[in-house]
């Protein structure tokens, strides 16, 4: 990135300039301060136009990053109707090198998100329907094909064993469509909503499950309800591939940039656990 980006300051004066002139290329009036995303990698800001509300989300990479699967997470899941989540109404791209950059325009989302914070911290306050509409929407999530995200279950085992240093008695885990970014500020009450689909793709059975089991364990009794809800996909050998992997996305974050201070330790205790009983001798 350009000197502009590397200062924290800089980096939001960017994307505030970033997000007026999106909103200008796309003919939408913003209202609101903007809101940043993790480590300011983004903002977005309620817009209006013609009368009705929408949401603006713009970020931007270096030209050699702008590409794969997170550049196009959205306009990629355009096609999942089935699914709670925002709808992309607009997208636009330009350059200023060596910067490339989008805006989207997404459907408004009026319901709050579940947690300020990716993980838990106090007790989620939802029926049983929220908790039955999130099990619907993973489910029918799965039936989506796609070219996105891991494509070996092989690899996947493999990958496991290195991060880990010890060999596995882990099955090949069957794999399907997941919203692989599945936590707390990712999902809204009291209506269900799936926000940000930059990393949706083909990942273990469960791992979104157990990504979310993951991110509500400083709050046992949320905890215990995740894996209520998602014991089929959590209690099998297959579920075991996916709390590791999603444990490894965890522990590594906490690792490489001081992310979950508090969370890491109940993942590590708990990823323990499940080392212990599928190591093999």
């Amino acid at each position: 990135m350009t000197g502009e980006h590397h200062e924290p300051n800089g980096q939001r004066a960017f994307l505030h300039r970033l997000l007026r002139e999106g909103a200008d290329r796309l003919g939408v009036s913003l209202i609101g301060d903007g809101a940043f995303g993790w480590r300011d990698r983004t903002i977005g800001s309620p817009v209006i136009r013609n009368g009705e509300r929408f949401w603006l989300r713009a970020t931007a990479e270096t030209q050699d990053w702008a590409q794969g699967d997170p550049w196009t997470g959205n306009r990629d899941a355009a096609g999942i109707s089935d699914v709670p989540k925002p709808h992309l109404v607009a997208r636009v791209e330009w350059e200023e090198p060596p910067v490339a950059m989008y805006v989207e325009l997404m459907t408004y989302v009026p319901d709050q998100v579940c947690s300020s914070t990716p993980e838990l911290m106090r007790p989620l306050d939802a029926p049983d329907t929220w908790w039955r509409d999130l099990r619907s929407a993973l489910d029918k999530l799965a039936l989506h094909p796609t070219d996105r995200g891991e494509h070996s279950p092989e690899a996947v085992v493999r990958e496991l064993e290195d991060l880990y240093a010890r060999r596995l008695d882990l099955p090949r885990p069957p794999l399907r469509t997941e919203h692989t970014d599945l936590h707390w500020a990712n999902l809204t009450s009291p209506r269900l909503c799936i926000l940000d689909w930059e990393y949706w793709g083909s990942a273990p059975a469960g791992y979104g499950a157990a990504l979310l089991y993951f991110h509500s364990l400083l709050v046992p009794e949320t905890a215990e309800k995740v894996h209520q809800v998602f014991a089929d996909l959590l209690d099998t050998p297959s579920g075991q591939v996916a709390q590791l992997s999603a444990a490894a996305h965890i522990l590594g974050r906490a690792h490489r940039v001081d992310d979950y201070a508090e969370l890491q330790h109940p993942v590590r205790r708990h990823t323990h656990r499940l080392l212990d009983a599928v190591e093999r001798p």
